[in-house]
């Protein structure tokens, strides 16, 4: 054995480590409990939608139009009130004004552009460069195909794109519309527990530049209310009704509601659920047990039968030899690991969505997303730290039992008991003990989430550094 260099102590601790018969059993035991916790949760997890499939609820400033071919209206959006980022102003035809009537619609939003719909059924993105207000609108109607177009400065023209609308009648009600959603108001009410309440949102729109050809009659002013949706909870207060100011050439309206189909325009939104985390969190968490055990007894085993007095015999630098240990280990069980979230997250996403878990109410989120290759290969970082930590609990405490009992009792029992208390004591171990390196895992953030991704990663490897430079000087003080 080499053991004067650093590749020969890496070379000795990784021949001790595929020799010892308890590592085997240790990594498979990783990969059986990762795989088996993640079909557990996910198939575990339910999410059911009673809600309606579209939305139409809006307050809408309107004309009678007096024909269906070669019409074109004209606005331009010239203030947007940012009251939700899914608010909505633009152009409406609509048959009548009824909730659920045939339409076609081309809206800006404060945070997510231009957007043409039709029927709650179609949608279509302008190009990323439209972004809010002010911005020219334009639909075209050729009878049932209606053609959208966008323009900054009312001269050079965007083509948003066209539907076919086959509900729209030829004398459909041509105007201006507003909308503004709903706002969930979140509260943490324990731990794990989130409620959220509904608050209405009033919208509100400057219109200018109308050009609204073989319409007729004054502009008059409907609010098109939504039907109420028995299985949603009240809002906490009502919205109030729409307005409309005219003043010489513009017209200016407020309103809440919403337009579109599931899915379309920020409609319906599922819970906030970060479902990258959901398919690895309770799989890494019980994997974890395994990985203790491994790197306690990386260490302990060798001081039970002796031969770390060998080991300090041929490689006299024993703050090598704790790092090729700690380098070795963690190697390893990134490896494993790393097999077994990448197995996990393609486990899990199959059961998500066949309970409910899946579009228009729920993102779709692919193996090759930014962030779930940061929380598929964070988790395995996160357990080969954890082996590393307890490696060096393990060289500082030199027993197996307490080592692991420790171990256990942090990674473990602490977070369980923290979830069932107090929302301080959960924020607390979700912060501030190494349990905060799970946090690697999120890729939504949500209000019970106790720190960032990268922070409480940040929290394990100060764990990581602060045990293992413990472990080095007890090892050359002590053992000198």
């Amino acid at each position: 054995m080499r053991g004067g260099t650093v590749r020969g102590a890496l070379r000795a601790e990784w021949t001790k480590l595929r020799s010892v018969r308890s590592t085997p059993l240790a990594l498979l035991a990783l990969l059986g409990l990762l795989l088996l916790m993640t079909v557990a949760s996910a198939s575990g997890s339910t999410f059911g939608y009673g809600g309606p499939d579209a939305y139409d609820g809006v307050s809408f400033a309107h004309r009678s139009s007096t024909g269906a071919d070669g019409s074109a209206y004209t606005v331009r959006v010239a203030e947007q009130r940012d009251s939700h980022p899914w608010a909505k102003a633009g152009l409406l035809l609509k048959d009548g004004t009824a909730s659920g009537s045939s339409y076609a619609a081309l809206m800006v939003t404060p945070g997510h552009g231009v957007r043409m719909a039709a029927d709650g059924k179609h949608e279509l993105t302008a190009a990323a460069g439209d972004s809010g207000a002010p911005v020219w609108l334009r639909l075209r109607r050729e009878g049932a195909r209606v053609t959208g177009y966008v323009s900054h400065d009312g001269r050079s023209w965007q083509r948003v794109g066209a539907l076919t609308v086959r509900g729209l009648p030829a004398a459909a009600q041509a105007g201006v519309f507003v909308t503004s959603p709903e706002r969930a108001v979140e509260k943490r009410t324990g731990p794990t527990q989130v409620t959220a309440h509904p608050v209405p949102t009033v919208g509100r729109a400057v219109f200018d530049h109308l050009d609204f050809p073989r319409t007729h009659g004054a502009w008059r002013h409907t609010d098109v209310v939504q039907p109420p949706d028995a299985n949603a909870p009240p809002p906490d207060a009502a919205a109030p009704a729409g307005t409309l100011h005219r003043t010489a050439g513009a017209l200016t309206l407020t309103g809440s509601g919403d337009l579109g189909g599931l899915g379309m325009g920020g409609v319906g939104g599922g819970p906030e659920i970060d479902l990258v985390r959901q398919s690895l969190d309770d799989g890494t968490q019980f994997a974890a047990l395994a990985v203790i055990a491994l790197g306690v007894l990386s260490v302990t085993s060798e001081y039970r039968t002796g031969t770390l007095r060998t080991t300090f015999t041929a490689s006299p630098r024993r703050g090598r030899v704790l790092a090729a240990k700690a380098v070795v280990l963690g190697a390893a069980v990134f490896a494993v690991g790393l097999v077994g979230s990448v197995t996990a997250f393609l486990l899990a996403r199959p059961y998500q969505r066949e309970n409910g878990f899946r579009p228009p109410l729920f993102d779709n989120p692919a193996l090759t997303d930014p962030d779930s290759v940061r929380a598929v290969v964070g988790s395995a970082a996160f357990l080969a730290l954890i082996a590393v930590l307890s490696l060096g609990v393990g060289a500082l405490l030199r027993r197996t039992v307490p080592a692991v009992v420790l171990m256990f009792v942090t990674v473990v029992v602490l977070p369980v008991v923290a979830a069932t208390t107090s929302i301080t004591l959960d924020d607390v171990v979700g912060s501030a003990t190494p349990v905060a390196g799970m946090a690697i895992q999120q890729t939504r953030h949500l209000i019970e989430d106790a720190t960032t991704p990268w922070a409480g990663f940040g929290v394990l490897c100060l764990y990581v550094i602060l045990v293992l430079g413990a472990a080095r000087w007890r090892l050359v003080r002590r053992d000198a």
